[in-house]
């Protein structure tokens, strides 16, 4: 039997409906990416709205039945033309159809917002990247690991370590929530070198960091309710801000870093592995519930791995970064 699928509206779906979908879509993006949000966190941001602007599908075996297959498109941040697609199938009914029949729907919706592309991340063999594949449109951009640093006595003291010597020339700082406007300025502009990493081109495009796109920015990261910790090392003669490292934390037992970056006359100091202890301190302080800090980091961004290494991250699963072009030509 072909499963069912329809369009969910988080406003209008009966309560159990709305804990049915979060349930899916948390199961699943905490296996893809190591963490997520607890299920009833994201139902209400869902309701309120808070949670941005995204089609969604549900699918059921059949009308009535309850939410087993979920699926959710956004535009990709730094390209309306390209689509970023979640797909997430409960594993009591996989391979029965779901998620072919959730993609369908997805492409088709895509084409119609005038979309060319739709990316996704999946998780290295079976049965992700085979059910990716399916398409004969698709091709691997990037190879990605997933680490996570368990926050344990001895990853702690490793960063003590790391942080009660930092550099000479350099102090190192944090903060919660908005960058203080004294540093908001020279925080833009070590988040400019984002793009220096390897592959990270293919994630975003370059634009001006100045003091307004830096609080737009702590604005779109806090949209859905996360906290926003950022590790920071300041260049003691100028008191600005010349690396930093950016994670968020929800309810969740594990926290996500995003971006970590270091002015370009400032590499090669020790000061991203500092950054990443002084950090990683400040979530065990100011959050005691959370276990780790989940990571994802290119394979080809050898440099980074290094430092993860230094600081106990473990390698968790490895995802991949895929495209499917949707011209029909």
């Amino acid at each position: 039997m072909s499963p069912h699928i329809e369009t969910f509206d988080p406003a209008a779906t009966p309560t159990a409906d709305l804990a049915a979908w979060s349930s899916v879509y948390t199961d699943g993006q905490s296996a893809l990416s190591g963490s997520a949000a607890p299920a009833e966190e994201l139902a209400t941001r869902l309701r309120a709205g808070r949670a941005g602007r995204a089609w969604r599908w549900a699918a059921r075996i059949t009308p009535g039945h309850p939410i087993h297959g979920v699926a959710e498109l956004r535009h990709q941040h730094h390209d309306a033309r390209i689509g970023f697609l979640r797909l997430f199938v409960a594993d009591h009914v996989r391979r029965r159809g779901t998620g072919r029949r959730l993609r369908e729907a997805v492409v088709e919706e895509a084409r119609a917002q005038g979309m060319d592309r739709l990316q996704s991340t999946v998780l290295a063999g079976e049965p992700g990247e085979s059910f990716a594949r399916a398409s004969p449109y698709l091709r691997t951009l990037l190879r990605l690991e997933l680490q996570k640093q368990y926050l344990d006595e001895p990853t702690l003291r490793r960063c003590w370590s790391l942080a009660a010597t930092p550099a000479r020339g350099y102090r190192l700082t944090h903060w919660e929530g908005p960058a203080p406007d004294h540093m908001a300025a020279s925080f833009g502009r070590v988040m400019a070198h984002l793009l220096d990493a390897p592959g990270a081109a293919l994630q975003g495009e370059a634009h001006a960091w100045d003091v307004p796109r830096v609080r737009e920015w702590e604005r779109q990261m806090t949209l859905d309710g996360s906290r926003l910790v950022v590790g920071a090392a300041l260049d003691r003669m100028s008191d600005q801000v010349v690396a930093a490292t950016v994670s968020t934390v929800t309810r969740g037992v594990v926290a996500e870093q995003h971006d970590t970056a270091v002015l370009p006359t400032h590499r090669r100091r020790g000061l991203a592995s500092r950054v990443k202890a002084t950090q990683a301190l400040r979530v065990h302080d100011l959050f005691p519930h959370v276990e780790a800090v989940a990571v994802t980091i290119n394979q080809e961004n050898r440099a980074m791995l290094a430092v993860n290494r230094s600081l106990g991250y473990q390698r968790v699963s490895e995802r991949l970064l895929v495209e499917e072009g949707l011209d029909p030509r």
